[in-house]
């Protein structure tokens, strides 16, 4: 078995890169460790949008994307929803 190490060579930039996709494929409805490798292949490939630095427009735009996935979550699981796509989750 492998051991997973955490990497300290990557930006902060690239970290919230990473992060946010990982946050945009749960939220497409795949699992946690489905997500996660995704989205260190597509860091890997260069396929994530990642700014040169955290200009406060960069920082901006994420703390409204966060507050938005909050809500979101929050209607979901006011409407019952959550039940439904961690359920569909498991059939995956």
């Amino acid at each position: 078995m492998a051991s997973r190490t955490k990497r300290t060579d990557r930006s902060p930039e690239e970290n919230e890169a990473i992060s946010d996709k990982v946050e945009v494929l749960l939220s497409e409805g795949y699992e946690i460790d489905q997500a996660t490798a995704i989205a260190f292949r597509m860091f890997r490939d260069g396929e994530l949008s990642i700014p040169r630095e955290t200009s406060q427009e960069y920082k901006r735009q994420r703390r409204k994307k966060k507050s938005l996935i909050q809500e979101i979550r929050a209607a979901a699981e006011f409407l019952g929803l959550d039940e439904i796509l961690q359920n569909k989750n498991i059939k995956r």
